[in-house]
C-alpha cells in the first residue's frame, strides 16, 4: 500500500475514534513506521508479528501507556499491506459509505465465490460496527487445537527450540545418526515424558483462546480471497477492518459486554489470555460451541483420538516427509514422540 494511503486511513480512523491530537500523531506515525524498518515484504509472513503487536497494544492500553497508539498503528500497517497492493489503481479509489461498499462487491466482475467471500467479510465488519463485536462473535466460543495430532506437533515445535538446552553438544544435534541415537535414549525420554503427556492433555482438552481474545484473533486473521484483487473493495475492507481492530484494542472495559482478560488487566481463570501470536492456523481452529461443551466432548474422546492417531500414523508419517516448512530435526522429534506415545499411552 502507498505510504499516503496508510496515512489517509490512519487519520480517518483517528477522527472516527476521536483520538487526541497527540495520540493521533502517534497512531498515524505508527502506521507509517514499518516502511522505515525494512522487514519487507510486509504483505507476507507477518501474521505472528501483527498479532504480537495487537497484543502488546492492548497491554499498553490497559496500563494507560500512550505507546499503545503507535503499536496498534504498526500492526495495522502489515494488515493493510496484505489487503491492498495494486498501487496503480490505489490513487484513483476512495473510502465510500457502507451501502456503496456492499454494492461495489455485489456488482463486481469477480467470480461468484469471490463475491460471496467478500460479502461475508464485509457483512461481518458492518455487523461489528453497527451492533458490537458480541453480535458477531459468541463470547462462549473458543479457539482449540484442530485435533490430537496438532497437540503432538506443537510439542515437537517446543522441543526443537529447547533441544540445545536438552542436548547442548552441537556435534550431536547436527549429526543425524548421533541425534537419532540421543532421541532414542532413556535420558531423553525421561526428560520429556511427563511434560509431553501433560501438554497433550492440556492442549487437547482446553481452548488456546476464548472470549474476546479469540474474537480479536479471528478478526485479525481475515485475509483477502485468493487470486482476486479489486482496489476499491480491498481498500474499503481494510479501512473497516483496521477501524474495528483499533476500536476493540483501544477501548476501556465498559465498552465490552463481558469481562475477561482482554477487558481487564490481570484477569485470570479459563479466559486467561494467551498471547495471540501463539495461535497458529495450521494447529488451531475456532469451534463455535460453548467452551464447557467442547471440553466435555474432548474429555470423552481423548483416548479414542490417541488410538486413532496411532492407528493412522504410518500414512501420516509419509505425508510429513513432504512438509517443506518442517526441518529434518522436527520430523525426527515427531517420530520419537509417537514412539513414546505407543510405549506409555496417556
Amino acid at each position: 500500500m502507498l505510504r499516503a494511503t496508510h496515512k489517509i486511513i490512519g487519520e480517518k480512523i483517528a477522527a472516527e475514534l476521536r483520538l487526541s491530537e497527540k495520540n493521533t500523531w502517534s497512531f498515524v506515525s505508527g502506521s507509517l513506521g514499518p516502511d522505515s524498518h525494512g522487514d519487507f515484504p510486509h504483505q507476507m509472513r507477518k501474521d505472528r508479528k501483527t498479532l504480537a503487536k495487537i497484543e502488546n497494544a492492548r497491554t499498553l492500553f490497559l496500563i494507560e501507556d500512550d505507546e499503545c497508539y503507535g503499536e496498534i498503528g504498526n500492526a495495522l500497517h502489515y494488515i493493510q499491506d496484505k489487503w491492498v497492493h495494486d498501487t496503480k489503481l490505489e490513487e484513483t479509489v476512495s473510502i465510500v459509505e457502507d451501502s456503496l461498499f456492499l454494492q461495489a462487491i455485489a456488482q463486481s466482475t469477480m467470480t461468484e465465490k469471490a463475491i460471496k467471500d467478500y460479502l461475508k467479510i464485509a457483512n461481518s465488519l458492518l455487523t461489528i460496527k453497527n451492533n458490537g463485536i458480541e453480535s458477531w462473535f459468541n463470547h462462549s466460543w473458543g479457539i482449540w487445537h484442530r485435533d490430537f495430532s496438532s497437540c503432538v506437533y506443537v510439542f515437537a515445535d517446543i522441543l526443537e527450540l529447547m533441544l540445545p538446552t536438552l542436548q547442548p553438544d552441537p556435534a550431536v544435534i547436527f549429526n543425524k545418526e548421533k541425534l537419532r541415537a540421543y532421541l532414542r535414549s532413556e535420558d531423553f525420554k525421561k526428560s520429556i515424558q511427563d511434560g509431553f503427556i501433560a501438554s497433550l492433555k492440556v492442549n487437547f482438552l482446553n481452548p488456546k483462546l476464548s472470549g474476546y481474545p479469540a474474537a480479536i484473533y479471528s478478526l485479525a486473521s481475515f485475509a483477502p480471497p485468493s487470486d482476486y484483487c479489486n482496489a476499491l473493495i480491498d481498500l474499503n475492507v481494510v479501512y473497516r477492518l483496521s477501524l474495528e481492530l483499533t476500536r476493540h484494542t483501544l477501548s476501556p472495559p465498559e465498552h465490552f459486554k463481558y469481562t475477561d482478560s482482554w477487558t481487564q488487566k490481570g484477569k485470570i481463570g479459563i479466559n486467561q489470555r494467551m498471547y495471540l501470536d501463539y495461535v497458529l492456523p495450521r494447529y488451531h481452529v475456532l469451534i463455535p460451541k460453548p467452551v464447557g461443551e467442547v471440553h466435555k466432548e474432548r474429555e470423552a474422546s481423548f483416548e479414542g483420538s490417541r488410538r486413532n492417531f496411532l492407528d493412522n500414523w504410518s500414512s501420516t508419517e509419509k505425508s510429513l516427509k513432504v512438509w517443506k516448512y518442517c526441518s529434518d530435526i522436527w520430523k525426527m522429534l515427531v517420530i520419537e514422540l509417537v514412539e513414546l506415545l505407543r510405549q506409555n499411552g496417556c
